[in-house]
């Protein structure tokens, strides 16, 4: 039985110790809202390409910094090891803090800093790979929480708030604005039409609008 939407983002839940090619589909869900902000700057498909960052599929199979044709700082080229791949040490040290990892990155993202959202955006990545790695999360059982918890307030919508919102920016920018509702949806409108945001559905349009005028509204 597949976990509802509720079950996965309505409240944290425990994460046992796993190898990840054997993670369920709840951990590997959870671990793509997670990685939402990663999509804003990183193509995951087998065929990717570079965009702003290089593109995530195949790390497994990827010397660190070793994508051809990307000009990586010397931060992180200073990590290649002749035949050492990403694997879980190396990414859950990354994503915890690029700045940390590779001083001098040219990466801004400032890191993940709950160790339950690392460890399901890992297992999340080892399905990018054409044949997923035994990549094994912290033999401590790890709390998954809610994509927004303790930034955004909760709600029925927060993640998708969240995963729509941090595909471009920091959820912090969320809260620290007021707007009317007019604004909020002419914000989003702008979003789409000039900032490269994917445009929303209709009903998800209209739940994002409402969270968003309801929470952080004049």
């Amino acid at each position: 039985m597949k976990p509802t939407t509720a079950s996965l983002f309505g409240a944290a839940f425990l994460l046992s110790p796993l190898v990840v090619n054997a993670a369920d589909d709840a951990l590997i869900a959870a671990g793509e809202q997670q990685a939402a902000v990663c999509k804003a700057c990183h193509q995951v498909d087998p065929n990717g390409i570079t965009v702003v960052g290089p593109p995530l599929y195949g790390l497994a199979d990827r010397e660190i910094a070793a994508f051809s044709g990307f000009n990586y700082s010397d931060g992180l080229s200073a990590n290649r090891v002749e035949g050492k791949t990403w694997d879980a040490e190396s990414l859950d040290a990354f994503l915890t803090s690029p700045a940390d990892f590779a001083p001098g990155t040219n990466m801004a993202y400032p890191g993940v800093k709950d160790p339950g959202a690392r460890a399901a955006i890992i297992a999340w990545l080892a399905t990018k790979n054409p044949t997923p790695p035994n990549w094994q999360s912290s033999d401590e059982t790890m709390p998954v929480k809610a994509l927004g918890e303790g930034i955004l307030t909760p709600d029925d919508n927060m993640a998708l708030v969240a995963s729509t919102c941090s595909v471009c920016h920091s959820l912090h920018l969320v809260v620290q604005q007021g707007l009317s509702r007019d604004s909020w949806d002419e914000t989003l409108e702008w979003m789409v039409d000039e900032q490269g945001m994917d445009g929303l559905d209709d009903g998800d349009h209209e739940r994002v609008l409402d969270y968003l005028a309801t929470y952080y509204g004049e």
